[in-house]
C-alpha cells in the first residue's frame, strides 16, 4: 500500500476505501507476490506502493472473501477488497472494526 492509506489504517485501525483494487495474497507465496512491487519485480498500475503490511485473520474471511473473488497471481491466490475486484472491503473492514484482524508492517521502501 501507499503512504496515504497505511496512515489511515494506522489512524482509523481499517483499510480505506479509495483504492480500486487493494490486493491482499494468502501466504507465503503472497507475501512474496506483494514484496515483489517493493523489490522492483512488478510495478503497481496507478499508485506508488510503499509498504507491505501482513494480515492475521480468521480462516472463515479468507474463505469467505475467496469465495466472492479468487485470481491467481504468479503462484499465490489473491482477492481485490476494492470495488474493482472482488469487493470484499466492507466485510473485511468489519472484521478489522470487531478486533478479529490484526495486522503488522512487515516491509517499508523509502528512496535513497
Amino acid at each position: 500500500m501507499g503512504d496515504t492509506e497505511l496512515r489511515y489504517l494506522l489512524e482509523n485501525g481499517r483499510l480505506p476505501d479509495t483504492q480500486p483494487y487493494q490486493t491482499i495474497a494468502e501466504g507465503p507465496a503472497g507475501r512474496a507476490y506483494c514484496e515483489g512491487y517493493l523489490r522492483g519485480l512488478r510495478r503497481p498500475s496507478g499508485n506508488v506502493v510503499t509498504t507491505v503490511v501482513e494480515f492475521a485473520a480468521p480462516r472463515g474471511l479468507v474463505e469467505a472473501l475467496f469465495a466472492m473473488q479468487r485470481k491467481i497471481e504468479d503462484g499465490c491466490f489473491s482477492h481485490g477488497l476494492g470495488d474493482r475486484g472482488g469487493r470484499g472491503l466492507p466485510l473485511f473492514n468489519a472484521e478489522m472494526d470487531a478486533g478479529n484482524v490484526s495486522y503488522r508492517i512487515v516491509l517499508v521502501k523509502r528512496s535513497s
